[in-house]
């Protein structure tokens, strides 16, 4: 899992990538290029390709057990399970495994970036490089 956070048109996200238990790597670099789009994503990494797929081309019938932001032409887009993507309207928003931290932790003031590093100090799944940028 991560955490990925989006407020003030900033984007934060984690490095972490674990397999169960284990931490493989803390500098993973999330932001996916696919199909003329930018995904950061979060969720079962197998299902990454078809979920970006089905977000571009409108939606599934699947579940699909990944969610984040998928930005296409400056305009960035939340996505949840069922790959239907939704015009971001400018609150606060996270997502992943330390989704609940970081949200708190923006709620209080914090910016995007600072709330992924409060949700790395709870969530084991979250950690290791964080990478920003703006939109």
């Amino acid at each position: 899992m991560t955490t990925v956070a989006i407020k003030e048109g900033v984007i934060a996200y984690d490095g972490r990538e674990t397999l169960g238990p284990t931490i493989i790597r803390d500098d993973v670099d999330k932001k996916i290029k696919h199909r003329g789009r930018q995904f950061i994503l979060c969720g079962n990494v197998d299902q990454y390709v078809p979920f970006m797929n089905a977000c571009i081309d409108g939606g599934s019938d699947k579940d699909f057990q990944c969610s984040g932001l998928m930005i296409e032409d400056g305009v960035v887009y939340e996505v949840f399970a069922s790959a239907v993507p939704c015009e971001y309207e400018g609150h606060p928003m996270a997502f992943g495994s330390g989704a609940d931290h970081a949200l708190t932790s923006m709620d209080l003031g914090l910016s995007a970036k600072e709330a992924v590093k409060m949700a790395a100090r709870r969530d084991v799944n979250t950690g290791g490089k964080i990478r920003t940028f703006k939109i």
